[in-house]
C-alpha cells in the first residue's frame, strides 16, 4: 500500500513539472508570433514609404539638407515649359455634385496691421469652415494670432510660401513680383514654411499656394515631390483685395458645386469682410454648405 501511494505521488509531481515546462514555451511562441507580425507590418510600411522617397516625414529621418539634395539631384538643369496659374497638377476645384464650396483665404506678407479680425470673427460666429493659406512672414509678424487660428477646428492651415514669391526655377515674374530663381530657391520657399508651421502646430500642411498663385511646371512637380498639393481657385473672390463689396458679392453669385474661392485675410481696410458677409448669407440661402479642402481631398481636381 505504501509503495502504491509513493508511486501515485511521483506521477502527480511529474505531471506538475511537465505543465510548468510547457507553459513558458507556449508564451514564448506567442510572443515570437506577435514580433513576427510587427516586423512584417514594419517592412510593409518601409516598402510603401520607399515609393515616395522625398516624403518629408520626421519619422523617416530625412533632414532639411538631405531632402533639398534629393530635390536638387532630381530637378537641377530641367528647363520649365509652362508658366501660369492653371497648369496641369494645380488644383482649381472640387469634383462633386454636392452643393458645397471651399472658401480659401491668403495671408500674404508680414506687414504690420495685416490681419482682418472682423472677417475671421464673422467666420467663427457663423461657423463657416475655411482653409487658410498662411505665409511665413505673416506668421512671424502675427504668431500669437496664428496659433489661435491653428487651434480652431474651423480652420485648416495651408502653406502660402515663406517669402510670398511666385514659384519658378528660373526667376519668372508675376504681377511685377520676382519669382524664386532656382530649384534650390523654390525648395526653400516651400519647405522653410512647411518646417515653420510644423514647428508651431505639430503638423505639416497638405496644401500649397504660391505667392501670386503662379508656378512653372517644374515647380509644380517639386511641390508634389514634397508631398503637397498645389491649390489655386476657380472663383476669384477679391482680386487681391481690390474688389469692392458689390464685386465680391457678384463673385459669390457665380458659385457652382465644388467651387474654390480665393480671398485675402490680410487686408483689414478693404471691403472683403463686407462682401464675404453678404456672400456667405447668399450661398446659405441657395442651399450651399462650406467645407475645408481636406474634407474632399480625394475629389480635388
Amino acid at each position: 500500500m505504501r509503495k502504491i501511494l509513493i508511486l501515485l505521488l511521483i506521477i502527480i509531481l511529474t505531471g506538475c513539472s511537465s505543465r510548468e515546462e510547457v507553459l513558458p514555451a507556449d508564451i514564448d511562441e506567442s510572443a515570437e508570433l506577435e514580433e513576427d507580425e510587427w516586423l512584417e507590418e514594419e517592412e510593409n510600411s518601409q516598402e510603401h514609404e520607399g515609393d515616395t522617397p522625398t516624403k518629408p516625414k520626421e519619422e523617416e529621418g530625412i533632414g532639411y539638407q538631405d531632402l533639398k539634395d534629393r530635390i536638387l539631384d532630381k530637378y537641377q538643369g530641367i528647363a520649365p515649359s509652362e508658366w501660369g496659374e492653371n497648369l496641369e497638377g494645380v488644383i482649381s476645384e472640387i469634383q462633386t455634385d454636392e452643393k458645397i464650396v471651399a472658401l480659401t483665404f491668403d495671408a500674404c506678407d508680414g506687414s504690420p496691421n495685416s490681419y482682418d479680425k472682423k472677417l475671421i470673427d464673422f467666420l467663427i460666429q457663423e461657423e463657416v469652415p475655411a482653409t487658410l493659406f498662411i505665409g511665413g512672414q505673416w506668421i512671424k509678424e502675427n504668431q500669437a494670432i496664428f496659433m489661435e487660428l491653428a487651434g480652431n477646428p474651423l480652420f485648416e492651415i495651408a502653406n502660402h510660401g515663406y517669402h510670398h514669391k511666385p514659384l519658378s526655377v528660373t526667376g519668372e515674374r508675376a504681377y511685377n513680383i520676382e519669382g524664386t530663381k532656382s530649384v534650390e530657391d523654390a525648395f526653400d520657399e516651400i519647405y522653410k514654411n512647411q518646417m515653420l508651421i510644423k514647428e508651431l502646430t505639430g503638423s505639416y500642411p497638405k496644401y500649397f499656394r504660391s505667392g501670386t498663385a503662379y508656378y512653372d511646371d517644374v515647380a509644380v512637380e517639386i511641390i508634389q515631390d514634397l508631398d503637397l498639393k498645389a491649390v489655386n481657385y476657380n472663383v476669384l473672390g477679391d482680386a487681391g483685395g481690390t474688389f469692392n463689396k458689390k464685386q465680391i458679392v457678384k463673385a459669390f453669385e457665380t458659385a457652382k458645386e465644388g467651387s474654390i474661392f480665393l480671398f485675402h485675410m490680410n487686408q483689414p481696410h478693404s471691403e472683403i469682410c463686407k462682401g464675404v458677409q453678404e456672400g456667405v448669407r447668399l450661398l446659405k440661402e441657395r442651399g450651399f454648405s462650406f467645407v475645408q479642402l481636406g474634407e474632399y481631398d480625394e475629389f480635388l481636381k
